[in-house]
């Protein structure tokens, strides 16, 4: 059976069929639905992402001076019966080019929010290089900081006053073990347990002789617990937000595929979020040749698989590796798949040529 009757039945037997828009192709917006050709029922369209708006905004720094563009980009989806999603990047502030000189970003007028490393230092303080080596992406505002959550707040409740169908939120984690020492955070910590937590790493053997090895081990798993607890209050004060106003709005999340990953690693306990219904769906970040593992231990973790959309990474597959893992998607019981990314299918056909 070749690759486009597979994808033909696949597109027929899966009700969610999504793509991700980047910022970077949104100068294409009169041509996207071109080059989309029907195949597609949801868009997660990108307009906020390093800290700048692609629509006017009256909190953040605008790459768009008009908002046409948007509102005519979603009536047109809305004409062909294709849902969009505003995606966000959450924390994720800035990426490895020369910092802007907008005075109004983050970067230049609060380096206090960003998050810090448990000997304090600042992840500003990071230059690239080392960031890369690290393999973060960049640079991340602190997710426990109250003025942080605000602002994210703010962008969230501007982009509700278009006709969005979804907030879609994207790196809203840590981006690594490293990096949750903010003073914020740890004040929190220290309110309910008064033990500063970057003595684990300080001042470890005191911490150790008073608390004894077992207390400390103890202790050490208590702030971990808590990290990713009080990320998870923030991701539940945003459903109260947006549901309360907007209750049809559906609140979706891109997480790291592998959850046991997703939570060691970067404080994102997703399956927590979905299971108690904190979001309406998920989208696995599953760019890898081979999802099989990652289909499996999802269907093991979630209660409702059919919230669990799985993203393919085309820039990473060949046609027949999509064709393989469209047959994987469709024999499990998930919502279906979102692509990455457009631009891959504006400039291989093969990926939509049978449908």
């Amino acid at each position: 059976m070749g690759m486009g009757i597979l994808v033909l039945l696949f597109i027929l037997h899966t009700d969610f069929r999504g793509i991700w828009i980047p910022r970077w192709s949104i100068t294409d917006y009169n041509k996207i639905f071109e080059h989309l050709d029907g195949r597609f029922n949801h868009i997660f369209l990108q307009v906020f992402a390093s800290g700048e708006a692609y629509y006017p905004s009256k909190y953040v720094p605008s790459r768009m001076l008009s908002d046409a563009w948007l509102k005519e980009f979603i009536h047109e989806a809305h004409r062909r019966n294709i849902k969009v999603s505003a995606w966000i990047n959450t924390f994720y502030s800035w990426g490895y080019a020369p910092w802007t000189p907008n005075s109004e970003h983050p970067i230049n007028r609060y380096p206090e929010w960003y998050v810090r490393d448990q000997y304090q230092e600042s992840i500003l303080d990071y230059d690239v290089d080392r960031l890369r080596q690290m393999g973060i992406e960049g640079y991340y505002l602190a997710p426990a900081n109250s003025e942080v959550r605000l602002y994210i707040t703010r962008i969230i409740e501007e982009l509700l006053n278009y006709d969005f169908d979804g907030i879609h939120l994207d790196y809203i984690r840590y981006p690594s073990q490293e990096f949750i020492y903010d003073s914020f955070l740890r004040t929190k910590f220290m309110r309910k347990f008064s033990i500063d937590p970057s003595d684990l790493f300080t001042s470890p053997d005191s911490l150790k002789r008073k608390l004894s090895i077992w207390g400390y081990d103890d202790f050490k798993s208590q702030w971990f617990r808590f990290v990713k607890d009080d990320l998870t209050l923030f991701i539940k004060d945003l459903n109260n937000i947006i549901k309360v106003t907007y209750p049809n709005i559906e609140i979706s999340v891109a997480v790291k595929a592998n959850h046991v990953t997703a939570r060691a690693g970067y404080h994102q306990e997703w399956v927590t979020w979905l299971n108690s219904d904190f979001v309406d769906f998920v989208c696995l970040m599953a760019y890898t040749k081979d999802i099989d593992g990652i289909l499996a231990s999802t269907l093991k973790a979630v209660d409702e698989p059919r919230r669990v959309v799985v993203g393919l990474g085309l820039y990473l597959l060949s046609p027949s590796e999509v064709e393989k893992q469209l047959r994987l998607v469709h024999d499990s019981p998930f919502a279906g798949v979102v692509f990455f990314s457009y631009e891959e299918v504006k400039k291989n056909r093969r990926y939509l040529s049978s449908l």
